[in-house]
């Protein structure tokens, strides 16, 4: 095997272990009815209560909400492009994607919430995704999967993203583990 694909193949698996360090964490805390989730806080009353139906890719997760099936964009997070018409993914799309099916497996119940404009242009609901009281899209950022993205306007979900992509980064999870090799 070439040095640089073992060197790919030892990145992969040490940002691996990170992810699913984090997820163990974050599993800790959510269990733990006395500690508090970090920088998420508790679901705004205002939220639309969904069922996760399956993960599309890091950023993007069908839902039923209101008896409808919904795509919805997670605000405020980008996660690096799967592979797709015959073009290689980025840097830890899998790896962001394995994380968020793990946060959010299928008949997880989560709480949508809204910023000011409520669809992309494919039609895609934007909202900050809670579970279990956690926002999972800083979750994603604290395992450093995603990068902060504002999209028209929308900043309701941005200080606690980048807080907690500061927090992947003095960590050095996902795109900060130096193993990871990526051009971030």
């Amino acid at each position: 095997m070439p040095a640089s694909t073992s060197r790919r193949t030892a990145a992969t698996w040490f940002v691996r272990l990170a992810a699913l360090a984090a997820v163990v964490l974050l599993a800790v805390l959510l269990l733990d009815d006395d500690a508090a989730t970090p920088d998420s806080g508790d679901a705004p009353p205002e939220g639309r209560p969904a069922v996760v139906e399956y993960v599309y890719d890091g950023d993007t997760i069908r839902v039923t909400l209101d008896g409808e099936s919904t795509r919805v964009r997670l605000l405020n997070v980008d996660a690096p492009e799967e592979p797709r018409d015959g073009e290689p993914g980025e840097c830890l799309a899998g790896d962001a994607t394995g994380f968020l099916e793990v946060l959010l497996p299928p008949g997880t119940e989560v709480r949508l919430v809204q910023d000011e404009v409520t669809h992309d242009q494919y039609g895609r609901l934007l909202a900050g995704v809670y579970a279990d009281g956690a926002l999972v899209n800083a979750e994603l950022a604290r395992a450093g999967l995603v990068r902060p993205v504002v999209f028209d306007g929308n900043t309701r979900f941005l200080p606690a993203v980048e807080e907690a992509l500061d927090e992947a980064e003095g960590a050095g999870l996902g795109m900060f583990d130096p193993r990871a090799d990526c051009p971030f």
